[in-house]
């Protein structure tokens, strides 16, 4: 039977450090399955924000490679295993998140946020401030207090450095970012 497809390729892209999300589709068989060189493959499934669901793969890439190829693979009715093709994706760091907001208060301090913001495609990514640095004072956990930049005047900026983790990894990374001092 014609099949036809469309494919992104600047978009075939496998994160490092991130379950990425992978659903295999054939025509014409029973059931599918994939398997992975340069990464592992993990049965799945989830509900993204607009209440679908999807059965699939949790893909991890796993060594230094910049290249991940996925096999996907299917049985017919009579069990027969056929190949569908072998698919290459580039492997990218996951993004780093961002420090959000522009002010800090002399009076209430600053909640420190850190995301990828709000055009980011992932879904589920959540992050964890575990303390960082203004003006070179240190503070911890996710409210910087107002006493940390008691002695700087109104007006000036102040450099910020927040430490953060991301579910799904344990790694501690930095976002960095300039706020300026409000009453």
């Amino acid at each position: 039977k014609a099949q036809g497809s469309i494919s992104l390729p600047e978009m075939s892209v496998l994160y490092k450090g991130w379950n990425n999300k992978v659903v295999p589709v054939v025509a014409g068989a029973v059931s599918s399955s994939i398997s992975v060189n340069g990464g592992s493959a993990t049965k799945a499934s989830w509900t993204d924000a607009d209440g679908n669901r999807y059965d699939g793969y949790y893909v991890t890439v796993t060594g230094a490679s910049k290249f991940v190829t996925i096999a996907l693979n299917g049985k017919d009715k009579d069990g027969k295993s056929k190949s569908f093709g072998t698919f290459k994706y580039k492997v990218k760091p996951f993004p780093k998140a961002q420090l959000q907001g522009t002010t800090i208060s002399k009076t209430t301090g600053f909640k420190a946020v850190v995301s990828l913001g709000p055009d980011s495609p992932f879904t589920g990514v959540t992050f964890k401030v575990v303390g960082g640095n203004v003006d070179d004072v240190p503070f911890n956990g996710t409210v910087v207090p107002a006493s940390v930049i008691s002695k700087v005047r109104i007006g000036k900026k102040v450099p910020v450095e927040v430490s953060y983790t991301r579910n799904g990894s344990n790694k501690v990374e930095i976002a960095t970012g300039v706020l300026k001092v409000v009453n």
